[in-house]
């Protein structure tokens, strides 16, 4: 054991001896006009080493250098600065005149992918041929190799083709790269901007043997983070892997197998496009699970609007008190910076997700394609399936003015009522469904902004009608008992408002029934009215024939054939009805006098004329 230890103090005192020998007797200034003829030589790119070079022993064998730069042919500035460049190189290879360095660890640099810190060619300046080979020459003596490059805590500034410049802060980029210029690659950034910060962990493979003239890389595992203003609370969050095709000189990308899960949603799908002049972008997705209230809306994107109950003028009225409901907004104010993103892109977008939400309503088998440029998207179809309904929209959207502007072809079948009063903001005090197809025209996308900034015109069908605490038909049906004990309803009867069909024009936040009516066995009916939806008020005339009576067939048959008129009228916070009932009747009464004195007076005539 003694004669082990001996032998092995020995190896390590002739190692130690070596490499001091070596540092000795090897001067590291002696590599750095070789190193940047060779950094000239492969890649154009000018290297500025200032100060002297030296030996540093541990943990590795380095070279350590001073303040560094790195230029673009060309260029008016550098493309990376640093205070430091450490160089971890072998030590065998240096005794056959070999340069390699394992490891080049840069800190605290500034990398500036801007216009100024670009290569400039010459008009006539040749495109050299794709040719890897020539990306590998060797010079005098000295060979160079270079397996692995590090930057870390450095600052990236990148120019976008509009001319604003964002700060990827924290940067940690490690490569490593074999003989043919492929390898794996490990990257972490965070970008703050408009008081939110993205930050991303990548890691995957990497193909630069084209480089410049395309770079392939994979994104293996990576995991990303958006948090702040505008956002919701817990932010977006969640894991991503695709294949990746970038073409600088073109600026032109491909993305295919991408995989993206945000929160609780997931996309899958692919994309392309290029940076320059402006960004275009070809999207084509598909998720199983698509939860945009975790992913659009942030948590102050919810509102109070009232809803109010009807009472009877004649009482005094007991007013009923408003409720209040949470309701959100279509598209949110604060979402500027999206909208001024749109203005400044081509995008062309196919979405499709089995299930999706928005404002907590499911959309099952949702479309969207459309077509955006700077600003003016094409929708060619926007559709989905909602609480046994469907819809589908058409039309161009314009997000240029500070309100945006609409014009839309609808199609809207069996909706139910409780999913759309919320949406526009009003109250919800009617059940049902809704079926409308029409044309409109407008500015804004808020609840609010549709039916006060909205136009048009369009057919509408009311299913299953029904609004809770109150029932048109047994209004009617109280009314007429209470004015007269010459009929009865039949109380097997249960009144049921018929489905009723009708049109209707919008304009400046007025609605205008134009016809609106339906039928059962019970009832025919038929409204007329206008609903304000600025001012929130309403007057609508619902004309009643009632059908179901026992008693007097005379004031039956008046019951069947004169409508009685039923009249909402005030504001929506306190409703008021008026019921002309007894009016009805004394015109019945006098109607039935002066038919009795005709008949009188026929008989008198007879009687003397014989």
């Amino acid at each position: 054991m003694r004669k082990l230890i001996t032998t092995f103090a020995i190896l390590i005192a002739v190692l130690v001896a070596g490499m001091t020998a070596l540092v000795l007797l090897v001067n590291p200034n002696d590599f750095k006009s070789y190193m940047v003829q060779q950094v000239k030589k492969r890649s154009g790119y000018q290297l500025v080493l200032n100060g002297d070079l030296r030996w540093h022993v541990w943990p590795k064998l380095s070279i350590l250098s001073g303040p560094m730069s790195l230029t673009a042919p060309g260029a008016a500035q550098p493309t990376v600065t640093a205070d430091n460049m450490r160089l971890d190189v072998e030590l065998l290879p240096l005794l056959s005149h070999q340069l390699h360095i394992s490891n080049i660890l840069i800190t605290h640099a500034v990398i500036q992918a801007i216009p100024e810190s670009a290569a400039q060619s010459g008009l006539n300046t040749p495109i050299a041929p794709d040719d890897p080979s020539s990306l590998s020459p060797t010079l005098g003596h000295w060979s160079l190799d270079i397996a692995r490059v590090a930057i870390t805590n450095s600052l990236l500034v990148w120019q976008d083709p509009q001319g604003e410049q964002l700060n990827f802060r924290n940067l940690t980029l490690r490569l490593h790269q074999d003989e043919t210029r492929s390898g794996h690659y490990h990257l972490l950034t965070a970008l703050t901007r408009n008081q939110q910060t993205f930050s991303v962990d990548l890691e995957g493979q990497m193909d630069a043997s084209h480089y410049p003239y395309k770079l392939l890389f994979s994104v293996d595992r990576g995991h990303y983070q958006l948090q702040g203003v505008s956002l919701p609370e817990q932010g977006i969050e969640g894991d991503t892997s695709f294949n990746a095709e970038w073409s600088p000189m073109s600026s032109a990308f491909a993305l295919t197998n991408f995989s993206l899960h945000a929160n609780d949603s997931d996309f899958s799908g692919e994309a392309n496009g290029s940076l320059a002049p402006t960004l275009k972008l070809g999207l084509t997705l598909h998720s199983q699970t698509a939860n945009f209230d975790q992913l659009l809306l942030s948590h102050t994107s919810l509102s109070s609007v009232p809803s109010a109950l009807p009472h009877h003028e004649s009482t005094g009225g007991d007013g009923v008190e408003a409720s209040h409901v949470r309701t959100p907004v279509v598209v949110e104010k604060n979402n500027r910076g999206f909208i001024d993103w749109l203005n400044q892109s081509d995008i062309s977008s196919r979405l499709t997700a089995d299930q999706a939400t928005w404002h907590g309503i499911t959309v099952n088998d949702l479309v969207l394609d459309a077509h955006n440029v700077l600003g003016v998207m094409n929708l060619h179809s926007l559709a989905g399936k909602v609480g046994g309904g469907q819809f589908g929209l058409q039309g161009e959207v314009d997000f240029r003015p500070e309100l945006t502007k609409v014009q839309l072809q609808t199609d809207v079948q069996r909706i139910p009522l409780e999913i759309v009063q919320p949406l526009l903001q009003l109250p919800s005090v009617l059940r049902g469904a809704i079926s409308l197809q029409g044309q409109f025209t407008g500015q804004g996308l808020q609840g609010k902004d549709i039916v006060t900034q909205w136009q048009g015109q369009s057919s509408v069908e009311l299913l299953g009608l029904d609004i809770p605490r109150m029932n048109v038909q047994q209004m009617v049906i109280d009314a007429v008992t209470r004015a007269s004990n010459r009929v009865n309803a039949d109380p097997k009867i249960h009144p049921v408002i018929p489905n009723m069909q009708g049109q209707f024009t919008l304009s400046k936040g007025q609605l205008q029934l134009t016809t609106l009516k339906g039928e059962n066995d019970q009832v025919s009916l038929n409204a007329l009215g206008n609903i304000n939806f600025a001012q929130k008020n309403l007057d609508i005339t619902f004309n009643l024939l009632t059908r179901g009576w026992k008693g007097d067939p005379s004031l039956i048959a008046l019951l069947a054939n004169e409508p009685i008129p039923l009249r909402f009228y005030g504001p929506w916070s306190h409703l008021q009805y008026a019921l002309s009932v007894d009016r009805l009747l004394k015109n019945n009464f006098k109607s039935r006098v002066q038919q009795w004195l005709k008949d009188n007076e026929k008989t008198k005539n007879s009687s003397s004329g014989q």
